[in-house]
């Protein structure tokens, strides 16, 4: 909408769906940048992660080292339980409405 503003003025129609639409699209816009903001904090944290336990095979890692790794492996754990917690939610969302359908006919009798 906006690009076509640019090339012609816009029917009064045109300017409200515009005015309409431009909160949804910031929004969208600040989501899409905090997602990828957080997915490269994810991946430098991983890199960080998979540098550390290299460092760690060839000796011993610093008191510092350790606490990171140890931080950052508590992270990633936590992390993984939020995403079973999530998948579990998943399922059970999309499971409810069957066994409710077999529940109904079991209880009327299987009519």
């Amino acid at each position: 909408m906006e690009a076509l503003a640019e090339r012609q003025p816009l029917t009064g129609e045109q300017e409200a769906e515009l005015a309409e639409l431009r909160p949804n699209a910031q929004k969208w816009q600040k989501k899409k940048e905090w997602d990828a903001e957080r997915s490269r904090a994810v991946k430098a944290a991983a890199a960080r992660v998979a540098v550390l336990e290299e460092l760690a095979e060839r000796g011993p890692l610093s008191g510092e080292q350790e606490a990171e790794l140890a931080e950052l492996a508590l992270k990633a754990q936590q992390k993984q339980k939020q995403k079973e917690s999530a998948t579990e939610r998943s399922r059970a969302v999309w499971l409810l409405p069957l066994v409710l359908r077999c529940w109904r006919s079991w209880r009327s009798g299987g009519r």
